[in-house]
């Protein structure tokens, strides 16, 4: 009788025992898939693409063609940065699929430590003494939003540096972006400082 009694108690301590652990296990995984769905609809902090080249000297971030698409030319923005505190470097041109040149106006040396910059959003406002090129792309068609172009940034020193490049959905439709250009220029609505805007 003491030796059924004491096998029915440790069959009782190991069935609460397995069903704690079970519970522990249940609380563990909803509390990470919680994790994982408040992150999931979090955007990123900038719109284009982003990498760094030749030894981590050439940064180049937040590329992508703005929105909206004004008579079939995308205003390219982005970020070319020269890590290198020495040497300098020079952009001499930007060109996409099938050898197509953007046009670019403005100084595009790229100083030792500097910065080039492209073309800002509408509406936005840039630090004091930001110089913003002028950089428009042929944009048709096949330039669709969650789609992207290939695009080269060709530097003197550094070479060609090749990104996957999207195209900004803005605020508008996406079936009207690049497919339909909007009416009006909004150049007037770009902020910069001297002669490279």
């Amino acid at each position: 009788m003491a030796a059924r009694t004491v096998s029915t108690r440790r069959t009782a301590t190991g069935i609460a025992g397995a069903l704690l652990a079970a519970g522990a296990l249940l609380s563990v995984s909803a509390c990470g898939a919680g994790q994982i769905s408040q992150t999931a609809n979090q955007v990123a902090a900038v719109n284009g693409a982003n990498q760094t080249f030749v030894d981590q000297q050439i940064a180049i971030s937040d590329v992508h063609v703005l929105f909206p698409v004004t008579g079939g030319q995308g205003k390219l923005a982005f970020v070319v940065s020269n890590l290198n505190p020495k040497t300098g470097d020079k952009l001499k041109a930007i060109t996409l699929e099938n050898n197509v040149s953007a046009t670019i106006s403005g100084d595009t040396t790229l100083a030792p430590g500097g910065s080039l910059y492209g073309a800002a959003p509408a509406g936005s406002s840039d630090a004091s003494g930001v110089t913003r090129l002028k950089v428009t792309v042929p944009v048709d068609g096949t330039w669709r939003p969650g789609l992207t172009k290939q695009v080269w940034f060709h530097l003197e020193r550094a070479g060609s540096l090749k990104l996957d490049v999207p195209l900004d959905a803005g605020a508008g439709a996406a079936s009207a972006v690049g497919i339909t250009p909007a009416a009006g220029d909004h150049a007037a609505g770009e902020h910069g400082t001297g002669g490279g805007h």
